[in-house]
């Protein structure tokens, strides 16, 4: 019918696990040429050790979000993460000026207590419905394929710029695939948004 209205082709580019360089300032310097958004999950203890690149995130236009201080497993499982998201969002202000509304724990597990945390202090829990599986070291052919079989309207993907809070890892797969696929999804009529146009 003329009068329907077209369908918003939004895709929510997510990078967990940095800042890690010189990965991270690659990611960004491909969103900058495609003009797209995305939200970057830190860990407050990268952050420390990268407060440019926080700042730069926050300049070029994107969202920093909360992924805990440690990327711990054992407090991750356990569910005893309060006082890292809460480390983490002061390390977020004061570095940005910024305060994260988004969180997402790390592996993506929810533990009850979690949830109630999160729920109680107005936190909103962004998972993710495409994971590029990048983090299983996988050819660049691959995690472009992946995404591109996948993807829908309103897509959250999961990609890593870091490892954990280890300092220069290696996520040159992914800063490869980015352009490909941001490239073949831009044809395809897709807008490149930050979390804060989920579901808007």
């Amino acid at each position: 019918m003329k009068n329907e209205k077209p369908v918003l082709k939004n895709v929510f580019l997510t990078f967990d696990d940095g800042p890690n360089e010189p990965c991270t300032s690659q990611i960004l310097d491909i969103l900058k040429k495609f003009h797209a958004r995305a939200s970057f999950f830190v860990c407050g203890k990268n952050a420390q050790y990268y407060p440019q690149i926080i700042r730069k995130i926050v300049k070029e236009g994107h969202i920093i979000a909360n992924h805990t201080y440690s990327h711990s497993r054992f407090l991750t499982y356990t569910g005893l993460l309060h006082d890292e998201i809460e480390k983490t969002q002061k390390i977020i202000q004061e570095i940005s000026g910024k305060n994260s509304d988004y969180f997402r724990p790390p592996w993506g597990i929810t533990a009850p207590r979690v949830k109630r945390y999160i729920k109680i202090h107005n936190y909103k829990l962004i998972l993710w419905d495409i994971d590029s599986y990048d983090w299983k070291n996988i050819s660049e052919k691959i995690i472009v394929n992946r995404i591109l079989e996948k993807v829908k309207p309103n897509s959250i993907i999961l990609f890593h710029d870091g490892k954990g809070t280890f300092h220069k890892s290696d996520r040159f797969k992914t800063v490869n695939a980015l352009s490909v696929i941001i490239e073949n999804l831009k044809k395809d009529g897709y807008k490149f948004e930050g979390i804060d146009k989920f579901n808007c």
